[in-house]
């Protein structure tokens, strides 16, 4: 029995070992890319007397309205590139000066710390209110804070296979055109989700991208973010730019990748039902190579996230 309960004990201690060792950062595997699917979340609260989210009526209740940026991402987010405006309010009626704030501080990407993580970097952008109006009874009010934010994402497919005669007989072979490709993505609510890699031609090799939106939020193009406020805007919605490169032939990209509805390697296209299909074409007849090798491709979007966060008030009557 007690022999039993030694293992038991000597079990136990070795459990609590693994757990503090595991503690603290984010263990990553150390290869490619952090990774996730978000870039800046948000936190929406308020702070008042009352608590629990409950205001004063006639102007005796001062509160403030806080909401929390932080980037989950490995994209760094300058400062003045995020910003934040109220919705679903009346401005006069709640003492709301300006309803959109800029974040002061820069926001800096997740980045890689020995075997861990770094904590993901946070600002508050905060508005001062009070409700002056005289309230005939309590009622809720739904209070809404749009964000927006520049960010990129880059995404790499890291083993793209490359020779000069791509239809002609190789010495030797240790990889296939012909095949389906995996894409690293850096942290970011959009990723590529498909790589096709084809011969298309005696020099000529087909790569066919598809990427896709999977936040909650909606991809603006790069311009949307000099406008000043983080409202819907139909005419700049659904844009994106992109460049698509050979990392090892940087110079050589722009004369040799063609992709369809860009000028070359470079432009900005449409996101159709929160995917974006690119074809680009490959000429190898730049290459020295005869033989099959194994080549990085760097495809880097480019855009404005706009996402919301909300939450409710309650508007007491004071009288």
């Amino acid at each position: 029995m007690k022999k039993k309960l030694f293992i038991v004990l000597i079990l136990l201690l070795s459990l609590l070992l693994l757990s503090a060792c595991n503690g603290g950062k984010k263990k990553t595997t150390g290869t490619g890319f952090i990774g996730g699917t978000e870039g800046i979340a948000a936190e929406l609260s308020v702070e008042s007397t009352s608590g629990g989210n409950r205001i004063f009526d006639a102007g005796v209740d001062p509160f403030r309205i806080l909401v929390t940026l932080e980037n989950r991402g490995e994209h760094d987010v300058i400062e003045g590139n995020a910003f934040v405006t109220l919705s679903g309010i009346s401005f006069e009626a709640f003492s709301i000066r300006n309803p959109t704030q800029r974040a002061e501080i820069p926001l800096l990407g997740l980045r890689r710390e020995g075997t861990g993580v770094t904590d993901p970097l946070q600002t508050v952008v905060l508005y001062d209110a009070n409700y002056k109006p005289d309230a005939e009874a309590d009622r809720p009010v739904d209070l809404v804070a749009n964000y927006c934010y520049e960010y990129q994402t880059i995404s790499r497919v890291a083993d793209l296979c490359l020779k000069k005669r791509v239809t002609g007989p190789s010495p030797e072979s240790i990889c296939n055109i012909d095949d389906e490709r995996i894409a690293e993505n850096s942290g970011s609510p959009f990723k590529v989700t498909k790589v096709i890699e084809r011969p298309a031609g005696e020099q000529k090799v087909n790569v066919f991208l598809v990427a896709e939106n999977v936040g909650n939020g909606a991809i603006y193009g790069p311009d949307f973010l000099p406008e000043g406020e983080c409202v819907s805007d139909e005419e700049k919605k659904n844009k994106i730019h992109v460049k698509v490169v050979l990392s090892d032939f940087e110079q050589q990209s722009a004369s040799a990748i063609v992709c369809g509805g860009l000028e070359s390697n470079e432009g900005e296209i449409n996101v159709i039902n929160n995917k974006v299909q690119l074809s680009c074409q490959i000429d190898t007849s730049f290459l020295t190579q005869e033989t099959a090798f194994l080549t990085p491709l760097r495809a880097t979007f480019s855009y404005v996230y706009k996402d919301s966060v909300s939450t409710t008030l309650t508007v007491k009557s004071s009288i």
